[in-house]
């Protein structure tokens, strides 16, 4: 309290000034005024003296009386003069206390504008919270119609953020009774505001069709609504009434464009930061279900697979002691299984990192999955264009190669195809790997409608990997029609 009192002290110090001065000029031109008047009448009447009394010699009675009217006349000069200056004075100073007053006022009002958007300005720096960025935004806004002369208990506010296609209030200032409200986007004031992109001012708000719809605002004499938007995306909307009329300038207009900047910033950050908590989350879950399915895949092959061998070599070694001839072709068989389980384990830790794909590529990669999957189930499997995969960047191959590595894993165990094919092609400024079978199919929207009550997350997966490199997956597929998977990757973000 003391520092403010202290500040106002010093503005009117300040004022004061200007005043100052005036009066020193004004006063040091009344004293040039009144010398320059009394120099004048002496000179004349000395003039008059030495012309008619010394040079013509005329007797006093002749000369006196023109000395006596000219001093009168120079005295009388002298005191109108001093007295138009004093009255000048008067008016002078007057218009320049008020000029500089409201000067000063501007400057102040300015000065709170300006610490308010600081303030603003730290708020987001220093927090994520949306909802504290919002208040702030709120609170430059009141300061800034304060500075017309509006009390606070007459300023009504409202920032309202677009969710489901519906305008929702975030916070208010005075509008309880307008949360739930649902405001039109598309009429009056606040469809001009959201088309134009610029701010609109309503004086008479009980008659516009948007804003009155909020019982808050029906009773202000002027509104100004204010877009949230960023570039051609629009987030929102800032409404903003006073309980007087008023008349909103080019300054509290650019004010109040500023906020909603700030305000849209802060949406952007908020945004940003539950997108990034969402892909941790996404990324951790997807770790959980790959170490799950390890763990599936480990359980139901090379575990059994090692179970049955040690079974084995326990069944030869009581073989030995009486059929040595059948403990041998036990023998054989053990081999086997060894091999089968040695393959297996070589084929999951290909999945887990393909080295050809870091050495030859993308297409030696996808062959090499495809020998796999035709040695091991019989399906005849082809490649075509397998040398397009150069077109990528690697870190993009290496997408493109676990989202066909999974279709074609998904066409294996599901699609009971005799026939897998993987086309890679380039079609204008695309990339495009095509997983096809001659499988049974399945119907899409049935699937797709219960997914998320299924177990498996693979299409999920598939669609969000693509998302990692700017892509997009289609899946075409009618029961007893086979299916196909197409990827489409723009190579102007992901290409060489």
């Amino acid at each position: 309290m003391a520092k403010k009192k202290a500040k106002d002290d010093r503005v009117e110090q300040l004022k004061q000034i200007p005043e100052k001065i005036i009066r020193q000029q004004f006063r040091t031109l009344r004293w040039v005024v009144f010398s320059s008047a009394a120099l004048l009448t002496v000179g004349s009447l000395g003039g008059i003296y030495y012309f008619r009394a010394v040079v013509n010699g005329q007797p006093n009675t002749e000369w006196l009386l023109d000395i006596i009217i000219a001093g009168v006349a120079m005295v009388v000069i002298a005191v109108i003069t001093g007295f138009a200056i004093a009255s000048r004075q008067r008016k002078v100073r007057l218009l320049l206390v008020n000029a500089t007053a409201s000067e000063f006022d501007s400057l102040r009002a300015e000065s709170r504008q300006a610490k308010a958007l600081r303030e603003m300005a730290n708020t987001l720096r220093a927090t994520q919270n949306l909802d504290r960025v919002l208040e702030a935004a709120l609170n430059v806004c009141t300061v800034g119609m304060q500075e017309m002369g509006i009390p606070e208990r007459s300023i009504v506010a409202s920032i309202r953020l677009y969710e489901d296609g519906e305008l929702v209030e975030i916070t208010g200032r005075r509008t309880q009774n307008d949360g739930k409200t649902k405001l039109n986007d598309r009429l009056g004031a606040v469809g001009k505001a959201l088309k134009n992109a610029e701010p609109v001012v309503v004086n008479e708000p009980k008659n516009d069709p948007s804003i009155s719809e909020l019982p808050s605002f029906r009773r202000c004499y002027t509104v100004v609504c204010v877009p949230l938007r960023l570039g051609f995306q629009i987030y929102g909307l800032m409404v903003i009434g006073s309980g007087m009329k008023i008349q909103f300038n080019d300054q509290y207009l650019d004010l109040f464009l500023a906020v909603a900047d700030q305000a849209v910033i802060a949406l952007q950050n908020a945004q940003l930061l539950q997108d990034l908590e969402a892909e941790k989350e996404r990324l951790i879950q997807a770790e959980t279900e790959a170490r799950k399915e390890l763990a599936r895949d480990l359980h139901d092959g090379p575990t059994q697979s090692v179970a049955a061998i040690a079974m084995r070599v326990n069944f030869v070694r009581s073989l030995m002691k009486h059929n040595i001839d059948e403990a041998v072709e036990e023998l054989f068989k053990i081999e086997d299984l060894a091999k089968k389980t040695a393959k297996e384990i070589r084929g999951m830790l290909f999945t887990l990192r393909p080295l050809v794909l870091e050495t030859q590529g993308l297409g030696a990669a996808i062959e090499t999955v495809m020998e796999r999957i035709q040695e091991s189930d019989g399906i005849t499997t082809r490649l075509i264009g397998g040398d397009y995969g150069e077109l990528l960047v690697p870190k993009a191959q290496g997408v493109v190669f676990y989202i066909v590595e999974e279709a074609l894993g998904n066409a294996r165990k599901h699609s009971q195809a005799n026939v897998l094919e993987v086309r890679l092609w380039q079609e204008d400024g695309l990339f495009v790997a095509r997983v096809q079978d001659d499988g049974v199919g399945f119907d899409l929207d049935e699937v797709m409608g219960s997914y998320e009550n299924r177990g498996s997350l693979g299409m999920i997966n598939l669609r969000e990997r693509a998302e990692m490199i700017d892509g997009s997956i289609q899946i075409d597929s009618e029961p007893g029609r086979g299916t196909s998977i197409t990827l489409v990757v723009p190579l102007d973000k992901q290409g060489r």
